[in-house]
């Protein structure tokens, strides 16, 4: 028969409350080396050899890592206010990232500091500029007064007639207007000699083979015939200006206007107004190579005076 109070005094003795975990640090004695193989630790080393736990710490990581619930909530807060505590936190180096390099190192500049390669990169820049300018940019252009005349003795028909002279000037010089040969009567010309002072500010010789206008007061467009270089050759072919590098040159340009009843006052406005530019400027560079420049433009100085009649 079954011992029925044995039975009810087991029933009271496995209640939920009588449960208790197992403790951690037995758990650890029983890992030791003497007590695994053995009958008595077969369990443990179930426990432990399986694939669910591989070492003891497994029970007590959850309160050796993480911490108790109040530290968790603390924790939680801080990172909501923005101030996470690091005061744990250690620097670790990276491996793979490499000490700075000669162009990486900083140089002190007006009190800060900038890395080498963009300071090079900015000189390298600047040099280019300079050359640019050296190069491209054309000599400056100014008008001298004092020196600009009209030549009033000037027979533009002295040695061909009007149609020949036409073709001449149209083959040889910058004619501005054709209409402008409307007259076959030499005093109804005009040659002005205007005087152009040339700077030139770069190393390199500058060569011009023409000038031309480019601005002409409107209401005097029909009366220029043309401008160009006194610069000839044997021949009578212009062959412009060079001016060497640094250095300056007086340089002369004709210019042929049809008077025909002109005043002297309108006779001053259209050359005055005038605006002239370089036609095929280039600069030689070493090796005697040839390079085009911007047109250097010319704006005739209000001081110039000149007159029909001498």
């Amino acid at each position: 028969m079954t011992d029925k109070s044995f039975q009810k005094k087991r029933s009271i003795n496995a209640t939920m409350d009588k449960i208790t975990p197992p403790s951690t640090e037995k758990l650890k004695v029983l890992n030791e080396p003497k007590y695994r193989g053995s009958k008595i630790n077969a369990t443990a080393d179930e426990i432990f050899d399986g694939n669910r736990f591989k070492k003891v710490g497994a029970f007590d990581r959850a309160t050796k890592f993480y911490g108790t619930p109040e530290e968790k909530k603390l924790e939680k807060e801080r990172a909501k206010e923005g101030k996470e505590d690091f005061s744990d936190f250690m620097y670790k180096p990276d491996p793979d990232k490499k000490a700075p390099g000669y162009l990486e190192k900083g140089v002190k500049v007006r009190g800060a500091y900038i890395q080498r390669k963009k300071v090079f990169i900015w000189i390298g820049v600047a040099v280019a500029a300079l050359l640019c300018l050296l190069i491209f940019l054309p000599p400056i252009m100014i008008s001298k007064a004092e020196d600009t005349a009209v030549d009033h003795n000037a027979n533009v028909f002295e040695n061909m007639g009007m149609t020949e002279f036409k073709t001449y000037a149209l083959a040889n010089y910058s004619v501005y207007n054709e209409e402008a040969f409307s007259s076959e009567r030499a005093e109804n010309y005009r040659v002005v000699i205007l005087t152009a002072h040339l700077q030139n500010s770069s190393p390199f010789e500058v060569k011009i083979d023409q000038y031309k206008a480019v601005g002409v007061p409107k209401k005097y467009r029909d009366r220029l015939c043309y401008v160009t270089s006194t610069h000839v050759d044997q021949n009578g072919k212009v062959v412009g200006d060079v001016v060497p590098g640094f250095s300056d040159l007086d340089v002369q340009i004709e210019i042929m206007v049809n008077v025909a009843d002109m005043t002297d006052k309108q006779f001053d406005e259209l050359i005055t107004g005038l605006t002239i530019r370089t036609v095929g400027a280039k600069k030689r560079l070493l090796g005697g190579k040839y390079v085009p420049t911007i047109p250097a433009y010319l704006f005739v100085s209000n001081n110039v005076n000149v007159g029909i009649d001498p």
